[in-house]
This record gives structure tokens, C-alpha cells and sequence, in this order.
């Protein structure tokens, strides 16, 4: 059944003051998102389809394009000079980094992306994977699979617009703030950037390029998102999240049962939010802020989640879903899309369930088509989740 925004902010409002108390919990201003959330399953490539094309390049956008993506996943980082490079590290990757014309890969951890200009940028390579210095961790399990180019930049974000304008691309750019603000994520705090600066940035290049109806901003770091709604509440945003101990304190962004309060929530303390679970106060902490969709790490969640979050007006799209039978049993959750390494795993899984998708689109753009689709070869599996924040 399909429900009101007026009637699941109501519904909303009634269970937080039924548990919290009338003083304890502001309802966020309601407003309309632009970007289409209603007319089609959220099929979204993730970095643009890692496993099929080199991550957050033009080759990987086009290739999301030409898959019938509802949305094209990807990343993106502030860089020194002010523009916006689509990167998921902030700091080069050795495993898929080379320098330009070279056969030689960068050293890890010499060269943070946000300390760094465009031109200086754009002398690194990122098509092709290095299949030798740690075959069984990266390239094993995502680079087998992959269909390269003999080279690839790393793109700006007006690359990548310009790219969706010179498709004809009608769908989504679903784009995440790569924001650090914990101290002990040290990779990522050391020059993590203002939130308020990366936001705003962002917001200009939407607005350059007049995508404010086909963007969706997503990140772990909440205080981007809530930076957002403050600029222009009809940017639609979504609010990534993942709870695994077991990965490290780098990785932990609810941290439920510590004293202090996640840096990575931009403030709001999950703990005196409405709800009997972990996750039911999280869903309803992104509400308090306007977020239109939860996107939790896959394992997490469950059918009264999925429940929660559609009662209160907000989409369901979990990350990174690579397996059959994961899909298919978030797909029986109800949820309203899945992000992928494999696309065309979960394209063939949507289409046989009889989902509503957007039609494929044979070449995106004539110079980053390439042939064949992907590679069909056996793919290591890395271990757990933490290969998404890889």
C-alpha cells in the first residue's frame, strides 16, 4: 500500500511522542523531492559497475547508462583547487593506480586526492588493474570480470554531467560525499573536507549543469546530508549506514552502545530516537532530517526495517548486494532497489522477478562503449562487507 508523505509524517510524529515525549522530537519540514523515486526498481550499478568496467570512470558511467541503471552509483572527493574528482578513496589506490603512460603503479598511501589539483590529478591512470602485487584481494575480486580500456582518467563531476547530458540520460546519479569526520578513520580524517564547503561546492555544479531533479546525495557522514537539506531542501538524500564491530572502529558509524555519540551522524545521537531496535532509531533519526532513502549495508536489515522506513514515506536501497540469493531475499523484504558490483546479475534477476526498469541503451556514449558486456569468470569472494569500503 502506498502511503501519503502527509499521512507517514503523522504516523512518525505519533510514535516518536508516544515514546519520546512532545518535547523531545522535532518533525522535519516536508517537502517533495525532485528526483523520481516512484516510477522504477532502483537499479544501481555501484561505482558505476566495478566488476564489469574500471570504477568511477567515464567507461564505468557509460556502461550503467547502456545497462538501464535507475541510478549510477559513485563517488566523489574535494579536491585542493575546489572542483570535484569522482574517486571512492581519498588517497590513490595502488591496486588500480598508475601513472600516466606507465606500467608502474603508485605507492600506497603518497598521494591524498584532496591535497591535490585537477591537472596534478589527471596524470594517473585508473583502467586497469594491477593483477600481480595483491592478486587475491582486489583484482580477484573485481578485476577477472572486467572489460578495460587501454587507459582512463580520473573524471570530474563535470565530466560525468556532461557525459549523462551527452547521452540523453534521464535516470539518476546517486553520488556520495566522501566525508571522514572520525579521528580514527586515519586515512580519511587527516584532510577530510568541511562538510558546509564539499556541500556547497556540490550544490553549484548541480545547479550548473540543472540536475537538481536527477541527483541523490548520499554519505555516511550525515552532516553532509543535513548541510543539504539546509541549502535546498528538494535535493533528495539518502543516509548510508553499517554497524560491524568486527571491522574496526573505522567502520563503525551508529556505535549504539558507546557513551559518546558517532561522529558520523552530524550530531543526532541514534540512541534517543523512537524505536525497539538499533535499526528502527537510526531510520527514524535520517526521518528527523528529511532523508528520502535508507541505505543500509545488507545483512543489517530486516522486513519490519523495510516496514519502518515505507511508513514514514522513505525508500529502502541496501548496499552492495552481489549474490542471487541476497537478492532475492531483499527483493521479498520489499525493498525499493539494490546497489551492485554486478550489474548484470542483478539486471537478469530484476527482469525474471518482472520489476519496472529502464530500458537498456545499446551505446551511451560512442567513445566510452566497450565490448563485450563483461567477462564471465569465476570471482573470488572477498571477505564480508568490508570489501565495499575498499
Amino acid at each position: 500500500m502506498k502511503i501519503s508523505k502527509k499521512h507517514a509524517l503523522a504516523a512518525g510524529i505519533l510514535a516518536a511522542v508516544a515514546t519520546m515525549g512532545i518535547q523531545s522530537f522535532v518533525a522535519p519540514a516536508q517537502v517533495e523531492a525532485k528526483a523520481d523515486l516512484d516510477t522504477y526498481f532502483d537499479f544501481e550499478p555501484h561505482r558505476g559497475g566495478r566488476d564489469a568496467r574500471p570504477e568511477n570512470t567515464l567507461y564505468s558511467y557509460a556502461y550503467a547508462i547502456e545497462m538501464g541503471g535507475t541510478s549510477i552509483e559513485c563517488d566523489m572527493q574535494l579536491t585542493a583547487d575546489n572542483n570535484i574528482v569522482m574517486s571512492h578513496n581519498p588517497v590513490l589506490n595502488p591496486d588500480i593506480t598508475r601513472y600516466k603512460g606507465t606500467n608502474k603503479y603508485v605507492e600506497a598511501g603518497k598521494y591524498d586526492l584532496r591535497t591535490m589539483t585537477v591537472p596534478e590529478i589527471k596524470k594517473f591512470d585508473v583502467g586497469v588493474m594491477d593483477p600481480i602485487t595483491n592478486p587475491d584481494h582486489y583484482y580477484n575480486g573485481h578485476g577477472k570480470s572486467q572489460v578495460t580500456p587501454a587507459s582512463a582518467e580520473i573524471p570530474t563531476i563535470d565530466e560525468l554531467f556532461q557525459l549523462i547530458k551527452d547521452s540523453g540520460y534521464q535516470g539518476l546519479v546517486n553520488i556520495e560525499t566522501k566525508s571522514y569526520p572520525d579521528p580514527e578513520y586515519p586515512e580519511g580524517y587527516k584532510h577530510t573536507p568541511d562538510a558546509k564547503k564539499f556541500v556547497r561546492v556540490f550544490y553549484d555544479k548541480v545547479k550548473q549543469y540543472n540536475m537538481q531533479d536527477h541527483v541523490i546525495l548520499q554519505s555516511f557522514d550525515w552532516a553532509t546530508l543535513i548541510e543539504m537539506k539546509k541549502i535546498d531542501p528538494n535535493i533528495t538524500c539518502s543516509a548510508l549506514w553499517c554497524e560491524q564491530p568486527s571491522w574496526g572502529r573505522d567502520s563503525e558509524c551508529i556505535r549504539m552502545f558507546e557513551p559518546e555519540v558517532s561522529p558520523w551522524l552530524g550530531g543526532l545521537d541514534v540512541r534517543k530516537f523512537p524505536g525497539s531496535s538499533v535499526n528502527a532509531k537510526v531510520i527514524n533519526a535520517a526521518h528527523s532530517f528529511g532523508a528520502e532513502v535508507i541505505s543500509p549495508y545488507y545483512p543489517e536489515i530486516s522486513t519490519d526495517d523495510v516496514d519502518l522506513a515505507h511508513s514514514l514515506g522513505m525508500k529502502v536501497v541496501p548496499w552492495t548486494v552481489n549474490s542471487i540469493e541476497a537478492m532475492d531475499q531483499l527483493y521479498n523484504m520489499g525493498v525499493d532497489g539494490m546497489i551492485s558490483d554486478k550489474p548484470w546479475i542483478l539486471r537478469a534477476y530484476l527482469e525474471k522477478k518482472g520489476a519496472k526498469l529502464r530500458p537498456t541503451k545499446k551505446v551511451a556514449v560512442a567513445k566510452y562503449h566497450l565490448e563485450p558486456n563483461h567477462r564471465e569468470v569465476d570471482t573470488h569472494k572477498m571477505a564480508g562487507g568490508t570489501d565495499a569500503a575498499y
